[in-house]
């Protein structure tokens, strides 16, 4: 099954915690996310030298509407214990449910960069995607439609460009992700998780 989707969610956790958040996780809550139909792949990563927000994670969709699932709401919003325990540790939640524009089913690398930008410079930046052939970055359009999460509160998600530039090394991320930037003269938005660079943890499945 292709993906047309992507998840991002990412966060801080109570540094008193970080064991037992990693025990969850890891071992618990994404291979959990794999009992709904349409979630496809996920990647966990934690950021390099610091920043905010230290873990991040890419969930692959078959589509958007995965995430207004009965599966996947029912996940949501009815948490089991273990879960519900550990939500009040996580710190700074993020969360971009982004439909797919160039590269949905690119490869995750073992590094990772993701650019925020508004929501104009899309058509930019797939432009120049498809003109430089750069297989290692997924372009998306956040889809302010694609279903809450409790964590999160009631908040509308904003609209923006979304992209996710994958290397299998930090420099060579770093790199990819300037020459984006330049090719395309968009900013970052000032925004949580832009620019930082992130290196793998584990994969799923």
């Amino acid at each position: 099954m292709k993906s047309s989707a992507f998840l991002v969610f990412a966060n801080d956790v109570d540094p008193a915690q970080r064991e037992a958040y990693e025990r969850w996780h890891g071992g618990h809550h994404v291979p959990q996310r794999f009992t709904v139909p349409g979630i496809l792949r996920a990647t966990r990563y934690q950021a390099v030298g610091g920043g905010s927000p230290d873990y991040l994670t890419v969930y692959d969709l078959a589509d958007i509407a995965v995430l207004n699932s009965p599966e996947y709401r029912r996940l949501a919003e009815h948490p089991d214990a273990v879960t519900l325990a550990m939500r009040p540790f996580l710190r700074n939640p993020l969360r971009l449910a982004c439909n797919a524009l160039v590269g949905a089913d690119c490869p995750h690398g073992g590094s990772l960069v993701m650019l925020r930008m508004a929501d104009a410079s899309a058509g930019r930046v797939a432009a120049w995607l498809e003109a430089e052939k750069r297989p290692t970055i997924r372009l998306g359009r956040t889809a302010p439609d694609a279903g809450g999460h409790p964590i999160m509160g009631q908040a509308a998600m904003s609209e923006e460009a979304v992209a996710l530039v994958f290397a299998d090394a930090p420099d060579v991320t770093r790199a990819t992700a300037e020459a984006l930037r330049g090719g395309v003269q968009a900013g970052n938005l000032p925004a949580p998780g832009s620019g930082l660079i992130y290196q793998r943890i584990e994969s799923f499945p």
